[in-house]
């Protein structure tokens, strides 16, 4: 096989594979694709934020910015356990504005097959539309989650609300 052919079909190879961050979520693996995370924050603290919808758990000070900080495991209507200094908060975008998804586990980045993800349309109702697919990794599946389609209209609102409130004592100088 000549260089040029070789070069060719690493090509096509690359582009039939799809770089995912694979996560837990109280013992759930899911995947969201490493382009749509920003970065990886490790045991920060995250401030209450009062009046609040259930799924934003509260805010952090990122470098100077106030991010609101979204506990998936509400989202996905897990049951959540009480919020002590999250484990891994995966830094988002979301309309333009950073969030903050706090998640159990980090486990690794993954590459994976465009013959591994399985459709999931015909069996997940409306508002599980976040559901991207189904990962087939040996014998584990991995739930695909599609970030833009995470969020409700209202959850949306909320976020742009808590970016635009006054940073209250002590937050602007958080770690």
């Amino acid at each position: 096989m000549t260089l040029f052919k070789e070069m060719k079909k690493k090509e096509e190879k690359i582009k039939r594979e799809k770089r995912i961050v694979h996560l837990s979520v109280l013992g759930h693996e899911y995947a969201v694709p490493i382009d749509s995370i920003k970065e990886i924050i490790y045991s920060k603290s995250v401030h209450p934020l009062p009046g609040a919808i259930q799924t934003i758990e509260g805010v952090i000070n990122l470098r100077g910015k106030v991010v609101p900080v979204i506990d998936l495991r509400k989202k996905l209507n897990a049951s959540s356990i009480p919020l002590a200094s999250p484990e891994h908060i995966l830094i988002v975008e979301v309309r333009l504005q950073k969030v903050g998804l706090i998640v159990d586990r980090v486990n690794e980045v993954m590459s994976v097959r465009e013959e591994q993800i399985q459709n999931v349309e015909s069996f997940v109702n409306q508002n599980a539309a976040y559901v991207d697919g189904i990962y087939r990794v040996g014998d584990r599946l991995i739930v695909s989650l599609d970030l833009e389609k995470l969020w409700t209209s209202a959850e949306l609102t909320e976020i742009e609300t808590t970016l635009t409130r006054p940073l209250s004592d002590g937050l602007e100088n958080s770690p």
